[in-house]
């Protein structure tokens, strides 16, 4: 069954174990939020934000940051209202969808743009269409950050993959890769391998590189040039 982030109750428990299973995450978040530190004064977006966990983050490390959070579920936003209340002026969150930025009046000139755990649903068009519309909204010399789900790039690099998630302490993937495509499936999950984020981020514009990649997560780093 697909997760349903429509679900108040499914949002709560997300909101509650955001850690969970995921080894990488606290330090791709310790990252990011080492390099809010150099980001000037401005707008960041946050691409998904979910219930306002990573935005909160960011305004407490960074003082001079204000967060245009966006997500396509009222659920999560719902909870991200309550958690950012207290940060007045500094915050707003819009109700979008990934899929259609467009129609999203989100501020131009950003200082950065993150997006954490919420591109791995979208369709290579998509995340196309997702990049480009980032680039444009960011000043020269502004970070695009994503830390997300990869893809499993082949069944002929399967196993590894299997192994190292079995050693990192996750939950392994289903054994075969059918098993996998299955998984995928039913989660609403289409991760795009590093090597395509890579290549969408330079078509778009970006100076981009893979800044550390444990298996099947990765943190990517993009920037508009100066």
């Amino acid at each position: 069954m697909a997760q349903n982030w429509q679900d108040p109750a499914f949002a709560g428990q997300w909101d509650a174990r955001h850690l969970a299973g995921n080894p990488a995450r606290a330090e791709h978040l310790a990252i990011l939020l080492s390099m809010m530190e150099e980001v000037p004064q401005g707008w960041v977006l946050d691409l998904g934000c979910g219930s306002g966990l990573v935005a909160q983050m960011v305004l407490d490390r960074s003082a001079g940051a204000r967060i245009f959070g966006v997500d396509s579920s009222a659920a999560m936003l719902g909870l991200a209202h309550e958690r950012l209340a207290s940060y007045g002026d500094r915050t707003r969150l819009a109700e979008g969808d990934l899929t259609a930025l467009d129609r999203v009046d989100a501020p131009s000139g950003c200082a950065a743009v993150i997006a954490v755990q919420s591109l791995h649903h979208l369709a290579e068009p998509q995340y196309q269409s997702a990049v480009r519309w980032t680039f444009e909204h960011l000043a020269p010399a502004g970070w695009f950050v994503i830390i997300d789900r990869l893809a499993i790039p082949s069944e002929t690099l399967y196993s590894a993959f299997y192994v190292l998630r079995e050693r990192q302490g996750q939950s392994p993937n289903p054994p075969d890769w059918s098993g996998y495509l299955d998984w995928l499936a039913a989660n609403g999950d289409r991760p795009q391998p590093v090597q395509t984020i890579l290549r969408l981020l330079e078509a778009a514009g970006f100076q981009a590189a893979a800044l550390d990649v444990r298996g099947d997560r990765g943190m990517v780093v993009g920037r508009r040039p100066a």
